[in-house]
């Protein structure tokens, strides 16, 4: 039995996005512990099994008072655990939890699930972002990428290297959670973005060629005999700390004013996404490998998303899905269209493929058999 901490910047991250893998590290006997912020998913968390440790986290990083708490706060964690090894999400953590597990002599596996924006933004918070991972990341053991482009970045920066560093497809789904399910054919085709309610994940450009393509079939069926009806719709919480969120007003004025429904948030997403035609994400952020997606494969949906980091990984362009270009509009708008003209039986095939790659690339055991082969070894 080993002791293995995971660090996240909320509680949320851990319990939606890697709970099938901590089963798995409870199944081999491991305890698992879990630092984290206080939010409604860290009860959840200890109904899994695990010990839930809470920490304080200001995600925005500008407050260095709260900062200094955050860094004391997990060194006071890690050094009552006193645990085998600890698995790092999320940026803050990647750099915070190594520099202060690695001064008390323990193993550090971190785990980049997209750069987001140190690498692609200019400023103050960006530099200092950048220097702190070229300080903290050659002290890691081990670090486990998503997407190949992530993977290059580090190494060209001599952040890691090929022998201290591996990829996985993902954070890893458990397929039996998500399984194949067949849309009704009722003449209805519907499209669902499902993301955290920010610009970056393409939310306000997928209500803008859904617009788009309800007014270009008003105008080309006019005189059809069956005409087809339309569902578009966003599902995903307002990240309150993100600078990037859509906030609950504009959303709003989305639903009522757009061809676009907004359903806020659910914790059962298989429920209202297994009978949507369509999942679509025109993120243009640095992903690693984006959970909905996978799901979406898992559940056999076509899928439409941007030829963008970690998006591109999820769909083998006019198979089992489109690519689009990042902030491309008419390029979305066009790629429904060609899933509406497709008809029901070659979307349905077109999901079909999606499932078949979910089964061969994104199993949650593949994943948690990587972590544990990891920790086995270091």
């Amino acid at each position: 039995m080993k002791k293995i901490i995971i660090t996240s910047n909320t509680s949320w991250f851990v319990y939606n996005f890697f709970k099938a893998s901590i089963i798995e590290f409870l199944k081999a006997g491991h305890k698992v512990y879990v630092i984290a912020p206080l939010d409604k998913f860290s009860t959840k968390i200890e109904k899994l099994g695990c010990i839930y440790h809470e920490i304080e986290i200001d995600r925005a990083g500008a407050n260095v008072v709260s900062e200094l708490k955050t860094f004391t706060g997990l060194y006071s964690c890690i050094k009552k655990i006193k645990p085998d090894v600890v698995l790092n999400f999320t940026p803050k953590m990647n750099i915070y939890s190594t520099l202060v597990s690695r001064l008390q002599g323990v193993k550090v596996i971190n785990s980049v699930a997209g750069l987001g924006s140190i690498f692609t933004e200019k400023g103050i918070k960006s530099s200092l972002g950048k220097m702190l991972l070229k300080l903290t990341q050659p002290l890691a053991h081990h670090v486990v990428f998503q997407n190949m482009e992530d993977w290059d970045i580090y190494l060209s920066n001599g952040l890691v290297n090929k022998l201290n560093s591996s990829r996985v497809y993902g954070i890893g789904l458990d397929l039996k959670s998500f399984p194949l399910h067949q849309s009704k054919d009722d003449q209805c085709v519907r499209f669902i973005l499902v993301a955290r309610m920010l610009k970056t994940k393409g939310v306000l450009q997928f209500v803008e060629a859904a617009e788009q393509v309800a007014t270009f079939l008003i105008k080309r069926d006019t005189n059809a005999t069956d005409k087809v009806k339309l569902q578009f719709s966003l599902l995903g919480f307002v990240d309150e700390q993100n600078p990037q969120r859509i906030s609950h007003e504009a959303l709003s004025e989305i639903d009522k004013n757009s061809v676009v429904d907004y359903l806020g948030e659910t914790d059962d997403v298989y429920s209202i996404v297994k009978e949507q035609d369509c999942v679509v994400l025109p993120s243009f952020y640095r992903e690693g490998l984006p959970q909905c997606l996978i799901e979406a494969c898992s559940m056999g949906k076509p899928i439409i998303t941007t030829d963008n980091v970690g998006c591109r990984d999820t769909v083998d362009d006019g198979v089992n899905g489109y690519l689009v270009p990042p902030k491309g509009i008419e390029e979305l708008a066009n790629a429904m269209i060609e899933i509406i003209d497709m008809g029901h039986h070659n979307r349905l095939e077109m999901g079909r493929l999606g499932r078949v790659k979910a089964e061969e690339q994104f199993c949650h055991l593949k994943v948690s058999r990587h972590y544990l082969d990891l920790i086995n070894t270091i």
